[in-house]
């Protein structure tokens, strides 16, 4: 069976990719044969290309954002689109309910599978329209939780046949208690034991919402001078996270990672994980936090499908900071961290059970169809 994977860019910070990718590592490639068109990673990170062409990936590699690469999937689809049996387009905007009528106008036998990663109201005129092409176009819908689907291709989805929530799975290997890595991150930063430290993993962008999280922390540190901050990542909001931290006086207390590819090293690393986004789809970096066994602390904009360990709190951006400063106080026990992989595996999070409900899906949609 052959299929062509839409995406972002291959770079390891985007939580898109990161899907795309753990999906792409369990893939069973003796019964697929995967097209992957997409952008090359930012020049400020990793590229997950090396892997995935090691697996034996094909890769269609376009300029990055969504209405520049329209000529290029037109090209692509007049020239290869007879051959896709399952076209899985991973999407987060309107411009690409557009995409999906070129592509069943180009490729009418390929069954299209549209899956949302994202949530940012408010819901427009346009994106209503873009709800009525998605629905008119795509044969099966996948969100990364049930609000982002609604948000992406309507309100009344998740009432329908083929929808279904396909979960951020991370792999149970990678992202689980750690205490080794623990001991080696903190002692790589020069941290004590006795170091209460929260962390941040994501792009600075207005969507993760840096600083007011720098404001959570200065109550934090405010409250508990042993707080230290560390922040995993980076992003067009540097230079303001940089001012910030300058007028707030807290530059001894926070560490700048910069992005990095050993994610649960850091993860392990962390007393707390922090998350006050202004609005999300459903973060696999959450997921990533609780397999680690880690506390986490989040603003009531990130939907709780994602919440499925008693480590998870919510609070509203609303809230006072020094609020979120005595619950992250309360939450933040210290290492090592505890394994909540039984109650992820039974709620669907591991990536090996994801990955073969993903090919079922592949199968029951193109009938079998082999390459």
């Amino acid at each position: 069976m052959k299929i062509l994977m839409i995406g972002n860019n291959l770079g390891i910070q985007s939580g898109v990719q990161r899907y795309i990718q753990n999906l792409l590592v369990r893939l069973d490639y003796t019964r697929f044969a995967v097209d992957l068109f997409i952008s090359p990673a930012p020049p400020d990170q990793a590229s997950t290309q090396p892997e995935l062409e090691a697996l034996g990936v094909h890769m269609v590699l376009v300029p990055d954002n969504d209405k520049p690469r329209f000529p290029y999937l037109y090209r692509h689809l007049k020239a290869e689109g007879k051959g896709y049996d399952i076209i899985h387009f991973h999407t987060a905007s309107k411009v690409n309910a557009l995409a999906c009528v070129m592509i069943k106008a180009l490729c009418p036998h390929a069954k299209l599978i549209v899956h949302s990663h994202i949530v940012y109201p408010p819901v427009t005129l346009t994106w209503h329209l873009a709800h009525r092409l998605y629905q008119a176009t795509a044969d099966y819908f996948l969100g990364c939780g049930v609000a982002a689907g609604r948000f992406v291709f309507g309100s009344k989805i998740d009432q329908k046949q083929n929808f279904a929530v396909a979960c951020n799975a991370v792999d149970k290997a990678r992202f689980a208690p750690d205490a080794a890595a623990r001991a080696r991150l903190r002692g790589q930063y020069h941290l004590a034991e006795s170091d209460r430290l929260a962390g941040f993993v994501g792009r600075y962008n207005h969507q993760k919402n840096l600083l007011y999280l720098l404001d959570v922390f200065a109550a934090m540190a405010k409250s508990d001078p042993r707080w230290r901050l560390m922040l995993v990542g980076g992003g067009e909001d540097q230079a303001k996270v940089d001012a910030k931290i300058a007028a707030l006086g807290l530059g001894e207390k926070i560490i700048q990672a910069g992005v990095q590819s050993d994610v649960p090293a850091y993860m392990n690393a962390f007393d707390l994980f922090l998350l006050p986004s202004n609005f999300e789809g459903s973060p696999v970096t959450l997921v990533e936090a609780q397999g680690c066994g880690v506390p986490c602390l989040a603003s009531e904009n990130v939907p709780n499908d994602g919440s499925v360990t008693p480590l998870v709190r919510f609070l509203p951006l609303d809230a006072p900071f020094e609020a979120w400063a005595a619950l992250a106080d309360t939450l933040a026990v210290g290492g090592p961290h505890s394994d909540y992989w039984p109650v992820l595996e039974q709620a669907g999070y591991e990536l090996a059970t994801s990955a073969r409900r993903m090919e079922a899906l592949y199968e029951e949609l193109a009938g079998g169809a082999a390459r």
